[in-house]
């Protein structure tokens, strides 16, 4: 029978391998981010702005970044994983309007991403995916259709999603997983995907119960192999909410299932990128153990408060 070996949760936004020097135009990119009204979240900014974005204070929270990434890669590298399930979004990829709520890429092969959204340096040189060929990393349509088959049968309503995505590609939020933790690139994967997206979107305590389910058929998976699982996203960007972060953050350390299935959907959708945090309810819910918390850092690259909550968190069996 499988096992689920390790859990991990990871940001996978621009800031994680943005050098700090360079945060500064990311910060100008949101200016004109099409998704919320900057001069609005200029003006409700927290006093004391200024102090966040000094490049001593930048420099600090990237260290802690690249220091964390180091330690989930350990901690994949320890579980000996034969396949990952990787639970994030689709960005992008099809009209808001056509998301489906939950859904499983069944492929065989991952295609390269889709084009960033986040401007011409979102992709550094050096880990840049946008020139893999397609099918550079693989899939497991096996345990892909399995799940599939076994939640649908549940009541979970799992949308197939058949060798490609409609926008060409499977994002930067899935593969991001290679350059940074499994970096020989041969690990097979599993992209789950939970629309961010309203009305589409599922409530937390849904969230939770999918994770639970997942946890239950993997286990009952015949294969004798050894699975892990990542929330890659999150927390909250792209305006950083330290308080919704911390208060995410110490429910995962602590299990606090209450907490995590009644965060307030209002919330939650208060900035584009902050329903992201889904993804960790639903792996959180996969797990026996809770959360060990590796970093968590409000990267902020604007007076405005826009940025990330980059956090690194991990789950050991």
């Amino acid at each position: 029978m499988a096992r689920i070996v390790a859990g991990l949760g990871a940001t996978h936004g621009p800031l994680i391998d943005t050098p700090p020097e360079a945060w500064d135009n990311l910060g100008l990119q949101d200016m004109n981010d099409p998704r919320m009204d900057f001069q609005a979240v200029l003006a409700r900014a927290k006093p004391g702005m200024e102090a966040e974005l000094t490049m001593e204070k930048k420099t600090e929270r990237y260290a802690a970044t690249q220091a964390a990434i180091r330690k989930l890669e350990e901690v994949l590298t320890r579980a000996k994983a034969d396949t990952i399930v990787n639970i994030s979004n689709l960005h992008g990829d099809i009209p808001d309007y056509e998301q489906q709520i939950f859904g499983v890429y069944t492929g065989a092969f991952l295609p390269k991403p889709v084009e960033a959204q986040h401007g011409p340096d979102f992709f550094r040189s050096e880990r840049d995916e946008s020139s893999r060929p397609s099918g550079a990393y693989p899939g497991d349509p096996e345990l892909a259709n399995y799940l599939f088959e076994r939640l649908n049968n549940r009541g979970f309503d799992v949308h197939a999603c058949v060798e490609k995505t409609a926008g060409g590609g499977i994002g930067w939020n899935y593969t991001f997983v290679y350059p940074n933790f499994a970096k020989e690139g041969t690990l097979p994967m599993v992209p789950f995907m939970l629309s961010r997206i309203l009305p589409n979107q599922a409530t937390p305590k849904r969230c939770y119960e999918l994770g639970q389910a997942l946890r239950e058929e993997i286990e009952a998976w015949d294969p004798d192999r050894r699975v892990a699982v990542i929330a890659s996203g999150g927390l909250s960007h792209q305006v950083v909410d330290e308080e919704l972060d911390r208060i995410v953050v110490d429910a995962l350390v602590e299990k606090d299932v209450d907490v995590l299935c009644s965060l307030p959907r209002d919330r939650l959708n208060a900035s584009p990128g902050t329903p992201e945090i889904l993804n960790w309810v639903t792996v959180e819910a996969l797990m026996d153990a809770p959360m060990t918390l590796a970093s968590y850092q409000p990267c902020y690259r604007s007076l405005a408060g826009t940025g990330s909550g980059v956090t690194f968190g991990y789950w050991e069996v």
